[in-house]
């Protein structure tokens, strides 16, 4: 991935790689603003991006308020709705029609709600390691979160929190293979987590995530999964998992296969075993194979 663009989107100036030819497929990297263990952005995409550009025009923007991307202009958009907004407002930015999503962890949760919110923008929905959508509680999200935001579940990492060493603690916890986590990957997060914005977004997290992210984004969760559960997501939608995901555990992929199956007439999901939450990147090409012939239509001509 090179070249990096930006476009200005309802004020926040945003950050993007595009390239490629053919329908447009949209890659949403997962995260959110003033994390404190990890640090996520469009460069996630890496070793995938080359695959995908055999067959797509490919974007993949940096999310509000994470990467390069401006933060929210308002103390109440640091939301997840307000990140779907962003998303929505960057894919009309873009002059973007008929889709295709691709969404990793929280981006996972990101594509769902447009593919809900704007049925007729998108054509097929690829989730990927979403516990922030699958039903149940997210270990991320766990209630003995401190202030500062960090999960239990990365309790015993390497002080201080954001470090080359405790990035590369942290990617090694949530993955089941090493080969992935490169020095360049390493490297630019390394030097997001050091930008003046990023510090600024851990600041204004440490309040108001437990008094305004969270409360929204239950109730949107809530309300998504009810959605589904009605029928309200009839797209195309193929559900990728790691089966050793420490954070969005297999069996919360299973759930909420069984939720969106009786209304989602396409829906197919794969599993690459001994993958963590990185699954797309452990397997990059065979994940590219996967979501490639899904969006085409395999054996099925679509």
């Amino acid at each position: 991935m090179e070249n990096p663009k930006y476009v200005t989107v309802n004020g926040i100036k945003t950050r993007y790689f595009d390239e490629g030819a053919g329908e447009p497929l949209i890659l949403f990297h997962g995260g959110s603003f003033g994390n404190t263990d990890n640090v996520d952005l469009a460069d996630n995409w890496d070793r995938n991006w080359s695959w995908f550009l055999k067959s797509f025009h490919v974007y993949a923007p940096d999310k509000l308020g994470q990467g390069f991307t401006d933060l929210p202009q308002r103390d109440e958009d640091y939301t997840m709705a307000a990140v779907v907004q962003h998303a929505y407002d960057f894919i009309q930015e873009m002059g973007l029609k008929k889709v295709h999503l691709v969404g990793h962890s929280r981006g996972g949760f990101l594509v769902t709600r447009l593919a809900l919110e704007h049925p007729k923008l998108v054509q097929t929905l690829v989730i990927v390691d979403s516990g922030t959508l699958a039903p149940g509680e997210n270990p991320s999200n766990s209630k003995e979160r401190s202030k500062m935001g960090r999960a239990k579940l990365l309790s015993d990492a390497p002080q201080p929190l954001l470090s080359r060493e405790s990035l590369q603690w942290v990617s090694e916890a949530f993955s089941s293979s090493k080969e992935h986590i490169t020095e360049d990957w390493i490297a630019i997060r390394h030097q997001v987590a050091n930008l003046p914005q990023s510090i600024q977004a851990i600041e204004k997290m440490s309040t108001l995530f437990s008094a305004t992210f969270l409360p929204q984004l239950a109730r949107q969760k809530e309300e998504t999964l009810q959605w589904i559960q009605d029928g309200k997501l009839q797209t195309p939608t193929l559900l990728v998992w790691g089966y050793n995901d420490p954070s969005a555990v297999i069996s919360g992929g299973m759930e909420l296969f069984g939720l969106l199956a009786p209304s989602v007439s396409r829906a197919q999901m794969h599993i690459f075993n001994n993958a963590g939450h990185y699954s797309y990147r452990e397997y990059p090409e065979d994940f590219a194979r996967v979501v490639s012939d899904f969006i085409l239509g395999g054996d099925q001509g679509e």
